[in-house]
C-alpha cells in the first residue's frame, strides 16, 4: 500500500461536540429563564454552563452546571445546590430566576 502525502489543505476532522446533550438541556432552560427577564447564555468553555444575570443587578449572576444523570440531567447552582431537572424546566427557571432577584419571594 503506498503512503499518500499530507496536502497543506486537508482539514482534521471535526471534535466531536463536547456535552452536546447538557449543552442543549442549557439553552432550553436559557429560553426558560428569559421569560422572567434575564440575561441568559450558554457559555462554553470547557463544560458548557449557563450564565443568568438580572440587568437591574450588577451583582446578581448565576452560572448554572448541567450535569448527566441516569434518565434525564440535573442543573446544579455554582455553590452546589440542585436547583431542578430537564424534566422540569419551567419550575427550574422560577429557582434560577429568583436567585438572581427577578422574581419576589
Amino acid at each position: 500500500m503506498v503512503d499518500q502525502p499530507s496536502s497543506s489543505n486537508s482539514r482534521p476532522a471535526p471534535a466531536p461536540p463536547r456535552n452536546s446533550a447538557g449543552r442543549a438541556e442549557l439553552s432550553r432552560l436559557a429560553t426558560a429563564v428569559t421569560r422572567y427577564g434575564v440575561w441568559a447564555r450558554v457559555i462554553d468553555d470547557g463544560s458548557p454552563y449557563l450564565r443568568v444575570s438580572n440587568p437591574e443587578s450588577e451583582a446578581a449572576v448565576e452560572d448554572v452546571f448541567c450535569e448527566a444523570r441516569a434518565h434525564d440531567h440535573a442543573f446544579i447552582a455554582s455553590f452546589g445546590v440542585y436547583l431542578g431537572n430537564s424534566d422540569s424546566i419551567d419550575l427550574t427557571a422560577g429557582k434560577v430566576a429568583w436567585l438572581v432577584g427577578a422574581t419576589p419571594e
